[in-house]
């Protein structure tokens, strides 16, 4: 598996914790899920590679 398919797979992760946390108001859950979208974006996000001028 690549970057891409651990990032995509993180980023649901992620956003099915946050509907877990948020629908039984469980905080545990969102700070997970706060985790697994950031590893997302570490892992596959445009936004940490170098501009082009």
């Amino acid at each position: 598996m690549n970057k891409k398919q651990i990032s995509t797979i993180a980023l649901v992760l992620g956003l099915t914790f946050l509907v877990i946390g948020l629908s039984t108001d469980n905080t545990a859950y969102s700070w997970i899920s706060i985790g697994f979208i950031l590893v997302s974006l570490i892992l596959g996000g445009r936004w940490m590679r170098p501009r082009r001028k």
